[in-house]
């Protein structure tokens, strides 16, 4: 099986293309399998990207909502790298993913980190590896979610919440500059006005003040302020197999337009 044709693809240079005011003739061709493509990826060869889209299909185009909840993926915390995040105001989780194509040697250590920014910590994966995830998580608050055969995901272990090992610096560090200075301007009256090579210093210092179930709820709330209201508007006119990285880019209204005009030329 080449499994490059998947890889070259279901990846961001795909939108990059496909929002181009033309599309190159020798690319329609593969505007037009993506379908079938998609189908073959789901039988032979589930890599993370088929994982991600599933899930973002089922929950945030399924359960949630695209205008109460943001998507994140490849969020640094400490030395992990998580691989899908869902964060609404209400229920907030992160999920680490384990393909047949992975191994399970890094994954205690990667949940240990999750817990410091996340309260709810899921391991999605296969039918082969469950009993092993089970194995490794099973005295924890960690659930488990299967991708089955039927590409269905099943949750087998319901995650609960743990608050204990929420860290001020984990949660500081997923902010933008101008994130975390309008956050500590906004909780303190007094600011010190401090050069700015000590800003971040300062604010993380004064960050740490605020108690930590609140400081992960100030920052959820302003994850959730990146959500692109165009989504809302054309993400469900994507076709399913594209909807993960079409999301993931961030597109404008003049893009998305241009996308779904010459996805409809492919197709």
């Amino acid at each position: 099986m080449d499994k490059s044709r998947f890889n070259e693809w279901f990846n961001k240079k795909t939108v990059i293309e496909l929002i181009k005011p033309q599309v190159a003739e020798e690319f329609l061709d593969g505007i037009q399998k993506s379908e079938e493509l998609y189908k073959e990826l789901a039988t032979s060869y589930r890599n993370e990207f088929f994982y991600k889209n599933t899930l973002f299909n089922k929950y945030l185009l399924g359960t949630y909502s695209l205008n109460t909840s943001i998507a994140m993926s490849e969020i640094e915390i400490n030395k992990s790298k998580a691989d899908f995040a869902l964060i609404n105001r209400k229920k907030s989780f992160v999920i680490e993913i384990k393909t047949d194509l992975d191994t399970l040697d890094k994954l205690i250590y990667q949940i240990e980190d999750y817990y410091k920014v996340f309260s709810m910590v899921y391991v999605l994966t296969s039918e082969n590896y469950y009993y092993q995830v089970y194995r490794l998580t099973k005295d924890t608050n960690v659930g488990i979610m299967v991708l089955t055969q039927k590409n269905a995901i099943s949750v087998r272990k319901q995650a609960t919440e743990d608050y204990s090992k929420l860290s001020h610096e984990s949660l500081f560090q997923l902010l933008r500059k101008n994130e975390y200075e309008g956050l500590i301007e906004k909780q303190f009256d007094n600011v010190p006005e401090v050069k700015p090579i000590f800003k971040y210093a300062t604010y993380l210092s004064m960050f740490k003040k605020i108690e930590l179930i609140k400081a992960q709820k100030l920052v959820f709330n302003i994850l959730l302020g990146r959500k692109n209201k165009n989504d809302v508007e054309y993400l469900n006119r994507v076709p399913l197999e594209l909807r993960w990285l079409v999301y993931q880019s961030q597109l404008n209204k003049e893009k998305f337009e241009r996308l779904l005009n010459n996805l409809q030329g492919g197709f």
